[in-house]
């Protein structure tokens, strides 16, 4: 049994890439080290000995994300109490469940999803998962044909 197309909705998912620095960013303009301009557009560089561009970091970190991408899923919100065991969820009303082809889709827990909402930005250009409609929580890969994907709503 394969997944039918004509049952599968567009969606968009972006992986955790793990924690990447938050840099230090100009305020209105103001030079607080050595600044260059470039695409990264505030970020404040320092030069080291051997001339090399080095950006200033804070000292803190945000968990990443890749870039978004498209894909297609059947995705349904109609949990069983059956499915629920299998998660370890007693609950289902803020969950959804993804059902896609075997290894088709790379999601692993923590992965963000984007169903009706738009991706959106921080202010550092990265992307913003409070924006995502879904966190991936859980991953039942253990079948022959297809994947499960539990999916937790994110209340905004």
């Amino acid at each position: 049994m394969r997944t039918l197309l004509k049952n599968q909705q567009s969606m968009k998912y972006a992986l955790q890439i793990g924690e990447v620095p938050i840099y230090n960013r100009d305020e209105n303009g103001e030079i607080i080290y050595e600044h260059y301009e470039d695409s990264d557009g505030n970020i404040i560089y320092y030069e080291d000995e051997n001339g090399n561009k080095i950006p200033s970091e804070t000292g803190e970190y945000e968990i990443g994300y890749s870039e978004p991408v498209s894909f297609l899923a059947n995705i349904s919100n109609k949990l069983n109490e059956v499915v629920w065991a299998e998660y370890g969820i007693d609950n289902s009303t803020n969950y959804a469940q993804i059902l896609a082809d075997k290894d088709v889709l790379p999601l692993k827990a923590g992965s963000v999803i984007w169903k009706k909402s738009e991706v959106g930005r921080k202010e550092s250009g990265s992307v913003d998962d409070s924006t995502a409609d879904y966190v991936v929580k859980g991953v039942a890969d253990e079948g022959q044909n297809f994947d499960l994907f539990l999916l937790q709503r994110n209340l905004k």
